[in-house]
């Protein structure tokens, strides 16, 4: 039987590394295993665990919450480079607008030098919430790395980032 079809013994609170055979991975990777499906269910614990909490203290979903501090620390900016850097699309995050701007904590308006781009900004009360939110924020995030190691912190910061320059490169070609 192979080590990755075994039952995982469990090693200073994780399990037996599946990745380590790549010869393996790609026949015999359980789902729970995929690299990509591990990241997303750790992103959904941490977002319903921890930041969502914060967001709702402050009657920010999360969606509004990302925006609102994207802005916070680029405003003003483009739609597009906002969409861009916060992994939102035009259209979803048109819609996460309109409800900050509803209760006047953004404000858009049309670029002159270019009719067809929107300038989106932080009101004076977006840029308060946004900065009692973010000290929250950091004291939420900072007690998620105590529970690593300063090496696993380290290790961690650099393969995300390895992943995320990776990625777009390693996506599977479409097939007519």
């Amino acid at each position: 039987m192979s080590t990755l079809k075994r039952k995982k013994t469990e090693t200073a609170g994780a399990a037996a590394c599946p990745w380590l055979d790549t010869r393996l991975c790609g026949t015999e990777l359980m789902l729970d295993d995929y690299p990509s499906a591990l990241l997303m269910r750790v992103a959904n614990l941490v977002q319903a665990e921890v930041t969502s909490v914060y967001a709702r203290q402050h009657d920010l979903s999360v969606p509004e919450w990302r925006l609102l501090a994207r802005l916070h620390e680029s405003a003003p900016m483009q739609l597009a480079a906002l969409c861009r850097t916060s992994f939102f699309d035009k259209a979803y995050a048109g819609r996460v607008l309109r409800a900050l701007e509803a209760r006047v904590l953004v404000s858009t308006r049309v670029d002159e030098a270019h009719r067809r781009r929107l300038i989106v900004d932080i009101t004076p009360a977006g840029r308060e919430l946004a900065r009692r939110v973010t000290a929250v924020a950091r004291r939420s995030q900072t007690r998620l790395l105590e529970v690593l190691d300063d090496g696993e912190r380290t290790a961690l910061y650099a393969t995300l980032h390895k992943l995320l320059a990776a990625a777009p490169a390693l996506a599977p070609k479409e097939t007519p």
